[in-house]
């Protein structure tokens, strides 16, 4: 029986289509693998952060009473400039000492001048969100970093946000520093900590009632803070598909494929 062997130009057409199916595929795959990585760190440290706060709480008591002093408003200078006082500054590393009680703490900064420091964007604006100054950045062991703990309110309740913070799951050195990719907004409440976007936005009072998951994790959108309104998303529908379509919501559809 005569054998016959794939000729050199078969070979080669046999290669180009693999190749071809190939670099059809692959970012695909590779993005989605990333996205499932960024749903179970921000998860994960969603849950770290909340079990360290009820701990805080059962260790210290309620919020209100853990010991903050004076006032956390932003001064004004002379020519307009608003900055932190410090009972702002002090406030927030008294937050952050009781938080991160339990944790491995590998970086602190509080109130840090970085002029050369990174660039934050908002999703779909780039370099939108410059600190010059930091109020607060941690880096923990595993590598994500939290900034922010400006307090909003020393007697907040169900409707008052105590204050707001971020978690950067990848840490505040490595790219892309956008909200809605790696950073990511959260809310706490006497009651625990909550992402930010939830479907129940409007219990808040001012501008944290506005932020919803529609307006402020928009992959087109332009306004200011576009991307703070996805952390609930992601934890709740274990999917980052706002990146990828535009007809998500909390009453329809939860993912592109549905």
């Amino acid at each position: 029986m005569e054998k016959r062997a794939f000729t050199l130009a078969e070979v080669l057409i046999t290669l180009g289509i693999i190749g071809v199916v190939a670099a059809m595929t692959i970012p695909t795959l590779i993005t989605d693998y990333q996205e499932k990585q960024t749903v179970s760190r921000l998860t994960k440290a969603y849950a770290t952060l909340n079990n360290a706060y009820q701990m805080a709480k059962v260790e210290n008591g309620e919020f209100r009473t853990w010991g903050f002093s004076g006032n956390s408003s932003l001064e004004e200078d002379d020519e307009g400039n608003r900055h932190y006082t410090e009972d702002t500054v002090s406030n927030t590393e008294l937050f952050w000492k009781i938080m991160t009680k339990n944790m491995k703490v590998l970086k602190w900064s509080i109130n840090e001048k970085l002029t050369n420091g990174p660039k934050y964007s908002y999703l779909n604006v780039e370099n939108t969100h410059t600190t010059t100054t930091s109020l607060a950045k941690i880096t923990l062991a595993d590598g994500i970093t939290l900034h922010g703990g400006f307090i909003t309110d020393f007697k907040c309740n169900e409707k008052e946000l105590c204050l707001d913070f971020d978690i950067d799951i990848n840490g505040v050195d490595n790219p892309p520093n956008i909200y809605g990719k790696d950073i990511f907004n959260f809310y706490l409440l006497p009651e625990g900590i909550i992402p930010a976007g939830n479907k129940d936005t409007e219990r808040f009072s001012g501008a944290y009632r506005l932020r919803t998951f529609e307006k402020y994790c928009d992959r087109d959108g332009e306004v200011v803070y576009n991307g703070y309104g996805c952390a609930a998303w992601v934890i709740y529908n274990k999917n980052m598909d706002y990146l990828h379509c535009d007809d998500l919501s909390w009453d329809g559809k939860h993912k592109c494929s549905d």
